[in-house]
């Protein structure tokens, strides 16, 4: 779904990887999309060495020049570095030294995907001297912990996940015009008596109204949209009124 190819390859900074791991964001804790440049994401490994290592990934969206799309939409590569800011440390691109990037963020359908190759580096070339199982029949690696307990545990451990959402929003104005000679009068039913005669004598000559919302409709004569007015607007035959109406979609 993602290369919307199943039999290609997953490239990260252009070099290939057979194993990575995916987080999908929550979709109800995002709005449209995810927001490239906002990303900060640490991970911490605690390594068979007894050392241990600590490693803030972002996005390149703000240093990229090119923008590439999969079937999923935008594609941004992992790197070194916080909140849209790389860090140039280890390798000029914020990637591994010979793994590639650290992995891609999809904003547009709120997936991150981590390089577990990457991540496997050693700390000299980037990585955080993650133990992956290279046995695809196995999930336990040497009696330890399987590879899914190893990604959860970087993500535990490093407790800090932080990223924005956006969305995109459309907007018209609509400018609605009533001239003087109309909506003088209340459109509320209690002004008319039952034979049909206004209720109140002083409506008759000098009628006063006040506008208080306005009806959008569409050809079929179907109501659509209402907009309330912020204040009643007193309307008579000495008064034009000129609504400005926007809509946010």
């Amino acid at each position: 779904m993602v290369l919307g190819d199943e039999d290609s390859d997953f490239v990260f900074g252009g070099v290939a990887s057979d194993h990575f791991y995916a987080i999908s964001v929550e979709r109800a804790r995002f709005k449209e999309k995810l927001l490239p440049g906002t990303l900060s994401l640490v991970l911490h490994n605690s390594a068979s060495n007894g050392q241990t290592y600590t490693k803030t990934l972002t996005d390149n969206s703000k240093v990229t020049s090119t923008v590439t799309f999969t079937d999923a939409g935008r594609v941004y590569e992992l790197v070194s570095g916080s909140l849209g800011n790389v860090n140039t440390s280890v390798n000029n691109n914020g990637y591994t030294v010979s793994n590639g990037s650290y992995g891609k963020l999809l904003p547009d359908v709120g997936v991150i995907l981590l390089n577990a190759k990457a991540l496997g580096s050693t700390p000299v070339s980037g990585g955080l001297l993650l133990e992956l199982n290279e046995n695809p029949n196995s999930i336990i690696f040497s009696g330890s912990k399987s590879n899914l307990q190893q990604g959860y545990d970087l993500l535990r451990r490093g407790s800090s996940f932080r990223i924005q959402s956006e969305e995109t929003i459309s907007s018209n104005f609509v400018f609605v015009r009533a001239r003087n000679g109309e909506f003088n009068y209340s459109s509320n039913p209690s002004l008319i008596t039952g034979s049909g005669e206004l209720r109140h004598s002083v409506m008759i000559d000098s009628p006063q109204s006040y506008i208080t919302a306005v009806g959008l409709y569409n050809d079929n004569n179907d109501l659509l949209a209402v907009a309330k007015l912020s204040r009643p607007l007193l309307k008579d035959f000495t008064k034009e009124a000129l609504v400005r109406v926007k809509l946010d979609y």
